[in-house]
């Protein structure tokens, strides 16, 4: 037998279609919150990493800094560990310094490397004329203490006694030694004429019948040919008795001073080497500002036995001395000769000339 179905009643469809719509409109509105969410939580973690940036750099500078402390200190207590734990490098090396500090100390303290031979020469030649020149300033003292004056009154005084005039050896010759402006130039009177009488005949310069030269003609020539030797130039003038006198004018860089005389391959000394003791003597001839070279001068010649002599020059102008020829004649020397009145006697004796090769 069949039962009876019982009645359900009203539907429930609605309801749940209510509720499922309800549902996803929730689900929908989570999630846009969510996403909403989601959005403002990161901007503003980007916001505070922007405010924060400088903050946590910082935070992190000093986190290194404290590491950096902390491993500094780390190895100082490795160091003193290590240390008190091997006593014996730690006192090799205060050994070390030790001998490091005595080797610098003996460094310091020893002499300098000895200098070269070549700084030795040096050395050696600037003695030498120290030297040399200590020496002329003792002759320079020397020679103006001869040529003082005498003290007066209380004053001490120095005798000084002069060599007696005496004359040089029979048959020998003078040889001429100028002393100015510091320096010495030798004299070869015997080459220094035969010089100018060979530019003569060069030149064409003859004598007439009376053995008279045109004066002006040899003046311009020897001005403009500018002859001489190795020590002047002659330049010839015409003086009032008609006469030509050749003067002598140093060339420069010729002469030898109070130093450089005393070398033994000095031009003085060459000059003492062409000649003898007994073949010449010689002269002095010295200027006010050259004594001191005369002083060396006279004493290297009185180790080789020269005889000497000197006298005092007072000369102005450009020229240092004169030739000693006096027999060249300009036109009318024998006129002005023969024109002059002869002198009157005067009834006393001529005195006796002093004879030429005295000497002193």
């Amino acid at each position: 037998m069949k039962r009876k179905r019982k009645d359900s009643g009203g539907s429930l469809d609605s309801l749940l279609d209510t509720i499922t719509t309800v549902v996803g409109i929730l689900i929908i509105l989570l999630i846009v919150v969510q996403l909403g969410a989601d959005s403002a939580v990161q901007r503003i973690v980007e916001e505070k990493k922007e405010e924060n940036a400088k903050e946590l750099m910082e935070m992190a500078m000093k986190q290194f800094d404290d590491q950096e402390r902390a491993l500094e200190e780390e190895k100082k207590k490795l160091q003193m560990k290590m240390a008190s734990e091997n006593k014996e490098q730690q006192k090799l090396i205060e050994e070390i310094s030790a001998l490091e500090k005595k080797l610098a100390e003996e460094k310091k303290a020893m002499p300098m490397d000895p200098p070269k031979l070549e700084n030795l020469r040096k050395e050696k030649s600037k003695l030498e004329k120290d030297q040399s020149a200590v020496e002329v300033k003792v002759k320079k003292i020397k020679g103006l203490l001869a040529s003082a004056p005498e003290a007066s009154g209380q004053t001490l005084s120095k005798e000084v006694s002069l060599p007696d005039p005496q004359p040089a050896l029979s048959g020998s010759k003078p040889f001429r030694f100028i002393f100015r402006g510091g320096e010495v130039f030798p004299v070869d009177d015997n080459r220094l004429i035969g010089i100018m009488q060979q530019e003569l005949k060069k030149a064409g310069i003859n004598p007439n019948q009376a053995k008279e030269h045109d004066g002006k003609k040899v003046v311009a020539h020897f001005k403009k040919a500018q002859v001489g030797d190795a020590f002047f130039t002659l330049l010839p003038r015409v003086d009032g008795n008609k006469r030509i006198i050749f003067d002598l004018k140093r060339k420069k860089g010729a002469g030898e001073n109070a130093e450089s005389l005393l070398k033994s391959n000095s031009k003085y000394v060459k000059a003492l080497k062409g000649i003898s003791p007994q073949s010449h003597y010689l002269q002095f001839e010295v200027y006010t500002d050259s004594f001191a070279a005369y002083l060396g001068a006279r004493e290297l010649s009185s180790k080789q036995n020269f005889p000497a002599g000197w006298k005092p020059v007072y000369r102005g102008g450009e020229t240092d001395g004169t030739l000693s020829y006096w027999h060249l004649y300009d036109y009318g020397r024998a006129e002005l000769i023969a024109s002059r009145p002869k002198p009157k006697p005067t009834g006393k004796p001529a005195p006796p000339k002093r004879p030429a090769n005295v000497l002193d």
